[in-house]
């Protein structure tokens, strides 16, 4: 039996119970690394011992931090959901063999500039090497809870992306994923559905150069609390289909006998059989229906979803294809940025919003 890597409430009763009050000697505190992931791996480092560790956190300690958090994650969903059904382990070994889609979606104003710097980057790198300020849409939120600043993003699991963050496609190699992880939402999300927080209104301070409040008790508070949990949703890319998979399982398990659930099991049972890589990834997360009805949100609900991040920046290497809107096709085949991409770029299928 695998145990979980860090026993937190062991830990700390540990220290209550016994009254022990340990003195921390008081030297200069070493910065952790400026990476996507970082304040997670503090705040883990934190849970375990209050004394400072007094060892740098640097990239290669984050990365294997990451790889550990994600190895007991997976453990603990294999024994929660232990046994597994017959059609539970068929999706297991079906989806295995269909790498999941990796797309980074981009609004058209950026698609220029990425095209000459030749990378999808970083918040962060783009502000230090002082270039034009791009339509970003990373929130200081999740700066705060796992430092969003300093990745890039891709959705993991949709066919053609997430377009609320943009209107061209840009889809990644398979072999993109050894330089990400990924949890199954943002962190605004989390923190608004999961935390129960007003992830809007904490996002309004930080905008307008506010701090927000350091009081665990404040409802707008972002500390430790929050950290701990949103480091247990941690996925490294070798999981990434068997989390999706996962996923998909729980939300098969708690569909009940209306008649968007049975809908649902039935596009289930059509996944088991599909061959086709990208009409199994449509029947896992099918496309959202503009203006759709409740009963047709329910019809569709999606399996599973990963936001994929990655460090600093993805460089054009690991473009695969540049999808832009129809009507903006010759325009950006004239640029002259876009010129050693030309085989890459094509227009969006029609109705792909």
């Amino acid at each position: 039996m695998i145990q979980r890597c860090c026993i937190f409430l062991f830990v700390i009763s540990l220290y209550f119970s016994t009254g022990y009050a340990q003195s921390v000697v008081k030297k200069p505190v070493v910065k952790p690394a400026q990476l996507g992931g970082a304040p997670l791996a503090e705040t883990r480092r934190k849970a375990i011992n209050v004394l400072p560790f007094q060892r740098q956190l640097d990239a290669s300690k984050i990365k294997r931090w990451l790889e550990i958090s994600s190895q007991c994650t997976m453990s603990e969903f294999e024994l929660f959901l232990s046994p597994l059904s017959v059609q539970e382990k068929e999706l297991l070994k079906v989806i295995e063999s269909k790498p999941a889609p990796i797309v980074n979606r981009l609004k058209f104003e950026n698609l220029r500039h990425v095209l000459k710097q030749k990378a999808l980057v970083s918040l962060r790198v783009e502000e230090e090497s002082a270039h034009d300020q791009l339509a970003h849409t990373t929130p200081a939120v999740e700066n705060l809870l796992y430092g969003a600043f300093d990745v890039v993003f891709a959705s993991v699991g949709p066919p053609h992306g997430s377009p609320r963050y943009g209107d061209v496609i840009i889809r990644l190699k398979d072999s993109v994923r050894e330089n990400g992880w990924a949890t199954p939402f943002s962190g605004m999300h989390f923190m608004y559905a999961i935390r129960h927080k007003n992830a809007r209104k904490m996002q309004d301070m930080l905008a307008a150069g506010k701090t927000l409040p350091k009081s665990p008790y404040n409802p707008l508070n972002l500390g430790f609390d929050d950290r701990l949990h949103f480091s247990h949703y941690v996925v490294t890319e070798k999981s990434w289909n068997k989390a999706l998979a996962y996923q998909a399982i729980l939300v098969h398990r708690n569909l009940d006998d209306s008649l968007a659930s049975k809908k649902v099991k039935q596009r289930f049972a059509e996944m088991l059989s599909e061959k086709n890589p990208q009409k199994f990834w449509s029947l896992f997360i099918p496309p959202r229906l503009k203006n759709g009805t409740p009963q047709q949100d329910a019809e569709n609900v999606p399996f599973g979803y990963l936001e994929g991040k990655f460090d600093d920046q993805i460089s054009s290497d690991f473009f695969t294809s540049i999808e832009v809107p129809a009507d903006k096709l010759s325009e950006v085949q004239s640029w002259p940025e876009a010129q050693p991409f030309l085989h890459l770029i094509h227009p969006k299928p029609a109705g792909q919003p």
